[in-house]
């Protein structure tokens, strides 16, 4: 073999090492993931001015010791990204130039601990973001390094209490629906599916004779299977005198709902404003769903 051979060999070989140890290298991702299998059921956001706790019971989240149920698409976002901490880059070490610079500061800085059966699984004290919004400057279980963390978690764990709260009273599902009744004033009227035919509706109470419509009673069934609030009213607000309307609905485990809902008149318009015995909180109610709540049975007959 030649000289020229064996050196042109001899570059080859070189080139193809030089792309394998690049495929390889190109291969690994550079994303580090911070993972727990166990799953929090105590979350605490704290900050310098506040701290709001978030607490696991009976398998509904809970904020504080106010009995309002969290929304349930905000815990499980925080859980999410508690369990998986994606660590893009190290970035830096704690000391007061850093600190300052990724808003890691103790008066700018917020800190998620997250605990499982009285265990911290995982601290994040979480600075800035990048000017992308799609990073996070954070410390992670208390070590002093600081990492760039993928995904937004300001905006993840930033919201305050009072944001946090669900506006769902309840959901049923309409198989699980019994009956419903509604009363205004000294008249009850209710419905309920018929015994014989589990595809239609009867009335029931004071409901006068009228021919129901089908489509129209199971169309008022399905709207009162849940119920989403305008918002939630301070406790200490008095209730009006005035009840419009008292609604109950049974469903299948036996238990039974209550929905009273009270009018006011405000100006040229009228406030409602309604209770649960679900809940211990008052709410504010929109005129279209409180009208959902106070119908009159004359509503649903054939046109």
């Amino acid at each position: 073999m030649t000289t020229r051979k064996i050196v042109l060999l001899a570059v080859f070989f070189a080139l193809l090492a030089v792309c394998i140890v690049q495929g390889v290298l190109g291969s690994i991702n550079p994303v580090k993931i911070i993972k727990t299998d166990a799953t929090p059921d105590t979350i605490t956001i704290s900050t310098a001015t506040e701290q709001t706790v978030l607490s696991l019971n009976n398998g509904s989240w809970f904020i504080g010791d106010d009995n309002y149920v969290a929304t349930k698409t905000d815990v499980d976002s925080m859980i999410k990204a508690i369990k998986e901490i994606k660590v893009l880059d190290k970035v830096g070490r704690v000391g007061s130039a850093q600190d300052e610079k990724y808003n890691l500061t103790d008066e700018k800085a917020r800190t998620v601990t997250a605990v499982k059966a009285g265990k911290e699984i995982a601290v994040i004290r979480i600075g800035k973001t990048t000017s992308t919004n799609a990073q996070t400057y954070a410390c992670v279980n208390g070590k002093n390094d600081i990492y760039l963390l993928s995904g937004n978690l300001v905006s993840t764990f930033s919201k305050s209490a009072a944001e946090l709260r669900s506006k769902t009273i309840y959901t049923v599902e309409e198989n699980d629906f019994v009956s419903a009744q509604v009363t205004k004033g000294s008249r009850t009227w209710g419905i309920e599916k018929n015994p014989n035919d589990k595809n239609s509706w009867i009335l029931t109470g004071a409901a006068p004779e009228m021919q129901l419509d089908q489509e129209l009673a199971r169309s008022w069934v399905q709207s009162i299977c849940f119920m989403n609030i305008n918002s939630w009213i301070d406790d200490g607000t008095p209730l009006p005198a005035n009840k419009l309307t008292s609604f109950q609905m049974q469903i299948k485990s036996g238990a039974t709902i209550v929905v009273d809902i009270y009018e006011q008149p405000a100006g040229d318009d009228t406030k409602y404003i309604g209770t649960c015995n679900l809940t211990p909180h008052k709410f504010d109610l929109t005129k279209y769903l409180t009208e959902k709540f106070a119908k009159d049975c004359t509503e649903l007959q054939t046109k």
